[in-house]
Order: C-alpha cells, then sequence, then structure tokens
C-alpha cells in the first residue's frame, strides 16, 4: 500500500529503493537534497554510530514515527546496542542507561522540543567537542524532519524483520 504520495518509479541506478525513496522521488530534486543530508548526518559525522543510533531511536521513539524505527533498529544492533538499551530508548526509561546514554537521549529530546538551554549545553560541552555537538543537533534536527515526514505521508514500513516493538 503506498503512502498518501503514489510512490515514484524509480531510475535502476537509485541506490536506495525503500518506501521513503518511493515517495519523496515524485520531486526528484527535493529527494536528492534530502537524500544528500540524510547521508551526511552520518558519513560526515564526528560521532560514532552508536551515539548517532542513540539519539536517532530516542527522536524517533518521541515522535512516534514507526517508519525511522522501523528501519534504525538493525543499525542500532549492528552499532552494538543492545535491545535492553534500545527498549529503554524506545519506552523513554533513561535510568536504565548509562549516564552518557541518557545524556544523549535528553540531549535529542531538548532539541527535538526547543528546549536546548544553557546548562544542557554546559553539560554537553564537558563530553562533546563543539563540532560533535554541531553534528549532533544537526542529526537529531533531520530525523525530527524525516520522522514528521514519514508520519504526514503516512510512509508504510519497509519489511524489517528485526524491528522491536513499535515505538
Amino acid at each position: 500500500m503506498p503512502s498518501r504520495v503514489p510512490f515514484a518509479d524509480l531510475p535502476d541506478e537509485t541506490p536506495v529503493k525503500n518506501n521513503l525513496v518511493r515517495t519523496t522521488f515524485n520531486n526528484p530534486d527535493l529527494h536528492r537534497g534530502f537524500a544528500s543530508l540524510a547521508g551526511r548526518v552520518h558519513m560526515a559525522s564526528h560521532l560514532s554510530p552508536a551515539v548517532r543510533e542513540y539519539a536517532v531511536l530516542r527522536t524517533a521513539a518521541k515522535l512516534g514515527a514507526t517508519y525511522q524505527w522501523s528501519n534504525h533498529v538493525p543499525f542500532a544492533r549492528k552499532a552494538g546496542l543492545t535491545d535492553k538499551e534500545i527498549t529503554a530508548l524506545r519506552d523513554g526509561d533513561l535510568d536504565a542507561l548509562t549516564p552518557e546514554q541518557a545524556r544523549i537521549a535528553r540531549f535529542a529530546e531538548a532539541v527535538d522540543e526547543r528546549a536546548v538551554d544553557d546548562a544542557l549545553w554546559a553539560e554537553m560541552s564537558a563530553h562533546y567537542s563543539p563540532v560533535e555537538l554541531l553534528d549532533l543537533t544537526m542529526l537529531v534536527a533531520f530525523y525530527g524532519l524525516a520522522s514528521r515526514v514519514t508520519l504526514a505521508l503516512d510512509v508504510p514500513l519497509d519489511p524489517n524483520p528485526e524491528g522491536l516493538v513499535d515505538p
């Protein structure tokens, strides 16, 4: 079942052919910008894959973004997150995480809620460089955007037998 926007036919050379791409490719120029940023918040990041996935999963869970959640649980596992940690991120049980993991999740929440204050910035700055905090902020902001796109357009899930229960 397609999203609210019909799936576009994708050129053979399209490297990723998931339902979000099939949806956004209705406007190829806009898709290319969206896809470029999606790649850059990971590939150009100074953060470890685990840090990125703590932030992505907490953002997706807070927004109830099942599409982003289901696509990132396998990446989180590959980055070393345990099912216990993934479940804690989904449930907002930050006490079940290490102080570092909880700090990342709280920062992700604050970015999405427009609640990053000087105290939180100072706390994060004690553990991350300015460039890493830029990377983390851009990552969370991007996944807020991507989550809202998939929610508004009702993008159907890709097949994903590895994901945990929806956020």
